[in-house]
């Protein structure tokens, strides 16, 4: 019995000596308008990202996706071919493990043009 206790308190003992980043959650710190739409994301190395622009009457709606290579990045969407739409818009930023989205910020924004101005968080 003294020598389980032993055991256990030693593994508890050496087990908290490492630490490890893999259980840290991804964040979506900023996102902000100008020519296109940039998000800041932090702890999401190596997972899938999209930003997706949604608006009636929009033209080359943008969807931007690619896998985040270092842990602390911001994300834009292309320059060219630029999103293009005159009104109201909605933006969704989202961070995706395998094929379920982890993260999700829903934003609302005025474009015009190419330019988006006035993002806004969504009321939940």
């Amino acid at each position: 019995m003294k020598k389980t206790i032993l055991c256990l308190s030693l593994v508890v003992l050496i087990s908290t000596c490492f630490v490890t980043t893999a259980l840290a959650a991804p964040k979506i710190t900023v996102i902000q308008g100008g020519y296109g739409v940039t998000a800041t994301v932090e702890d999401a190395r190596g997972l899938e990202c999209r930003i997706v622009i949604k608006g009636p009457y929009m033209i080359y709606g943008t969807i931007s996706e690619g896998i985040i290579s270092s842990t602390n990045t911001t994300i834009q969407t292309p320059l060219y071919p630029p999103a293009i739409r005159f009104g109201k818009v909605i933006i969704r930023v989202t961070i995706d493990r395998v094929i379920l989205p982890d993260v999700i910020e829903t934003r609302t924004a005025l474009m015009l043009g190419p330019y988006v101005l006035f993002v806004h968080c969504i009321p939940s």
